[in-house]
Order: C-alpha cells, then sequence, then structure tokens
C-alpha cells in the first residue's frame, strides 16, 4: 500500500519518501479502514505499507484521500463517524452521527447510473437513514457540469456537494442545458439547505445572456423540437425567438427531468395556451409525457409549487393567454433584462428582511 496517515493527521507517500523519512510520521493507520499499518521493504518490494491484519479493501487514491478529508470535516462539526458500514447487501462509505441526526455519507469517484443510484438511496431511506452523495473529483467553479446522478442529486436536496481537501463545498443554481448549470459554489456549514437559496443568489446578468444566446440561436430542428414547437408555433404566427419572457424562468425544480430547461417551459406554455381550462398539474405531466421524459418521484408537485410562486413574484397568472408576446427580438431581449433585474431586486430586498 503506497499512502498512510501518520500521527500529524496527513497522508505520507511510501513512494516518494526514504524510510528515514518516514519513521517520524509514525504510528500510521490506514486512510480506508482505519487500522493500524507498518512500513515494510523486503529485498524484491520497494517501501510500502501494510496491514497488520488485511482490510481488503481497492479503492483509488483519490477517494481514499477524500474520504479521510470528509471525516476530518464530519469530526470538525461534531459528528461522530463510523467508516466502512455494512447495512443490509450495501457497505456505506461513512456513517455520521450528532444528537438524533443518522445519516450515510457516500463519497462517489467512479461512474454511477442513475438506477443504481436511485436503488442505493432508497435502501439507505429503507433502513431509516438519509444519505447525502459527494461527487468526489469534481472541481468547483464555473459553469458546472453535472452527471444524471448528480442532477437527481440537486432535485432531491436542491445541491451537490464536492470534497476539497478537509474542506466541502456545494452547489447551488439552476439547469441552463441537459447538463449544465450556472449558480454559486459555497463552503458547506450543514448539509441542509432551502431550496430558495439559489434564488437569494440570483444572477441577472449571466440569466439573461443565457436566454439571450437561446433567442438569438436558430432551433434545431429534432423531430421532436418540430412536432413540440415549431409545428404549433407557425400557425399562430409566432417564432421561437419571440416567446414571453415568462417561458424562461430560473427553476432548479427542473433538475429534476432530463430535457433543456427552457424548452420544457415552452412546451409547458403551447399545452397551457391550447387547452387552458386544464388543469396546471395535467399539464405538467403531459409536457413530462410529451418530452418522454421520466421525472424523479416528487419532480411534479415540486415543479408546479415553485411555478405558481414566480408567476405570483412577477405578478401574472397562469392563463397563459394573457402573457406579453413581445413583436421583435429587440423588444424580447430588453422584456427580459426589465423582469429578470426587477426579479433580482425583489430577491435581495427579501433576503434582507
Amino acid at each position: 500500500m503506497r499512502f498512510a496517515i501518520g500521527r500529524t493527521g496527513g497522508y505520507v507517500d511510501a513512494l516518494t519518501l526514504s524510510r528515514g523519512r518516514i519513521e517520524p510520521f509514525a504510528p500510521f493507520v490506514c486512510p480506508e479502514c482505519g487500522e493500524r499499518v507498518i512500513v515494510k521493504q523486503g529485498v524484491k518490494r520497494r517501501l510500502h505499507f501494510a496491514h497488520v491484519h488485511p482490510c481488503g479493501r481497492g479503492e483509488s487514491t483519490g477517494h481514499h484521500e477524500d474520504k479521510w478529508g470528509v471525516r476530518q470535516w464530519l469530526q470538525a462539526q461534531r459528528y461522530t463517524v463510523e467508516q466502512e458500514v455494512i447495512l443490509g447487501s450495501r457497505r456505506a462509505d461513512l456513517i455520521a452521527t450528532r444528537h438524533e441526526e443518522r445519516i450515510v455519507v457516500e463519497i462517489q469517484a467512479s461512474s454511477l447510473s442513475i438506477e443504481s443510484y436511485v436503488e442505493r438511496t432508497r435502501h439507505y431511506r429503507d433502513n431509516g437513514l438519509d444519505v447525502v452523495w459527494l461527487a468526489s473529483g469534481m472541481q468547483p467553479g464555473g459553469v458546472a457540469t453535472f452527471k444524471p446522478w448528480m442532477r437527481a442529486e440537486l432535485a432531491r436536496r436542491h445541491t451537490v456537494i464536492v470534497p476539497t481537501g478537509q474542506a466541502l463545498y456545494r452547489f447551488v443554481g439552476f439547469p441552463v442545458s441537459v447538463r449544465r448549470g450556472i449558480g454559486h459554489w459555497r463552503p458547506v456549514t450543514s448539509f441542509d439547505v432551502s431550496p430558495f437559496e439559489s434564488f437569494y443568489h440570483f444572477d441577472t446578468h449571466r440569466w439573461t445572456q443565457h436566454v439571450r444566446q437561446r433567442r438569438m440561436t436558430p432551433p434545431y430542428p429534432t423531430p421532436q423540437y418540430r412536432r413540440l414547437i415549431l409545428n404549433r408555433l407557425y400557425p399562430i404566427g409566432m417564432l421561437p425567438a419571440l416567446m414571453p419572457s415568462h417561458c424562461y424562468l430560473p427553476l432548479p425544480s427542473l433538475w429534476g427531468v432530463h430535457i433543456h430547461p427552457f424548452t420544457f417551459q415552452m412546451v409547458l406554455y403551447l399545452n397551457r395556451r391550447e387547452r387552458p381550462n386544464d388543469s396546471v398539474a395535467w399539464s405538467i405531466e403531459k409536457t413530462c409525457r410529451q418530452c418522454d421524459v421520466t421525472p424523479t418521484s416528487d419532480f411534479l408537485q415540486a415543479f408546479e409549487v415553485q411555478w405558481r410562486q414566480l408567476l405570483n413574484v412577477f405578478d401574472v397568472t397562469e392563463s397563459v393567454e394573457d402573457w406579453h408576446v413581445p413583436k421583435t427580438l429587440e423588444t424580447a431581449l430588453l422584456n427580459d433584462l426589465r423582469l429578470f433585474q426587477g426579479f433580482q431586486r425583489f430577491m435581495a430586498k427579501s433576503y434582507t428582511n
């Protein structure tokens, strides 16, 4: 074994140090199981660490480092931490306990299918434990790109957490494509995140830039896009670039479906326009079916609540036929800017109060 944890709490690399330089860091423990390890060197083998009793685990160095750093962070937050705990047919990376709170912390470095994410999350919850998934190896900053399981975590917990050393950073923001999102990375002080936090830090400039790009980019007419949008817009004399500004609302609940957030809202707008007497709940479910997406378990309710709340903030009704439709691109861009600047001022005021 190449790495071990020394007496100072840091990683010690047997490959780059001599025995004389390693010994002052003794005693050593395994970064995976926490058991004691010793320094060994044979005739045919270079300097390495070895278990007194083998732990039988084979994970990457990065995963070891992140697990150790997360454990240190949890202990600094006054959690009692258990490592490599067997729960039925699963082995949890860490279980953290504080007062009556007991959570599983999974540090995911390798690829993970959305089916496996859902099954493992359900397994822990069936055992009475909440679970927090950490995206090991992901670098916080810039425009973030999320794998499907990360989008599901964003929909479930309103954030994705990334371990970096002995610190954790969480993302709060909005989806701007099927894989990417814009928002802010903030140091983690608690696993609890308000579903409204992304609104309080809303960035008008970045959001309107994405809407502007969407309006000015000619649509790529896939069969689905043509069937759901183009063939329904042209008969009423409307262009995709001239959709109402309210078709571009920032909605973090849209992490719960694997479709472009603006496309989803455009299809919903047309469904509400064509069938104004339908319930909002049915219009949302119908939009999911038309887009061939399977939403997360609580998406329908979460989206409806957020959508109604934002419309109320913008002082418009769910009767989309009353929404203002711009006549020119310049008017549309000006409407976008005014709308979202007003929204940012409103959220900033409510946050300070």
